[in-house]
């Protein structure tokens, strides 16, 4: 991998405008990076965090995933493999109203560790289509995604969306609705 030396260094992603290194950097699959960084926003700002990737290439640069990349990724992966993408989407509706909890302090922002891409990328490694995004992409990002929202006491749009595509899959809405929601999403 030949990642952009100005916002890698081997072991942490960075910002550059403020300039700060990420809480976290996960390594994918494909190679892909994903960092968490300090936010500003919400109830708590002080917890609040911003999801940025980073792609192999000299000339890459850290960008907010947008919902529409793991949204039509599953889309599409659910095209061929209908169950296993709802039972995806049925685990992480039960992650989320079960099992995540807002970070409590920075100090348990800072000791997170991601529980459910192990699980999800061991059970689910058949749910492979060429040219999409590895399972652990999605895992990592949908599991990032759920705590960040719970962040902000009310929030529920991103629940709606992982009920969304599951309802799609059902055959209980369009894709229409499910992209809607996801580019409206932020």
């Amino acid at each position: 991998m030949a990642y952009n030396t100005r916002y890698y260094d081997g072991t942490d992603l960075w910002q550059l405008r403020p300039h700060r290194r990420a809480i976290h950097t996960y390594c994918l699959s494909d190679g892909t990076l994903v960092g968490m960084f300090q936010g500003s926003r919400g109830t708590n700002p002080a917890l609040d965090f911003i999801v940025r990737i980073l792609l192999d290439g000299p000339d890459e640069k850290p960008e907010p995933p947008s919902h529409a990349y793991w949204v039509a990724d599953l889309l599409m992966k659910g095209q061929r493999f209908p169950d296993e993408i709802k039972e995806i989407m049925d685990y992480y509706l039960n992650f989320y109203d079960n099992v995540c909890t807002p970070f409590s302090s920075v100090v348990n922002r800072a000791a997170y560790t991601p529980t459910t891409v192990a699980y999800i990328s061991t059970t689910y490694s058949h749910v492979v289509v060429p040219n999409t995004l590895p399972i652990d992409y999605n895992a990592t990002i949908i599991e990032l995604f759920c705590y960040c929202e719970k962040q902000n006491t009310g929030a529920y749009q991103f629940r709606t969306l992982l009920q969304r595509i599951k309802d799609y899959l059902d055959g209980n809405a369009t894709y229409m609705d499910v992209f809607r929601l996801a580019i409206n999403h932020r």
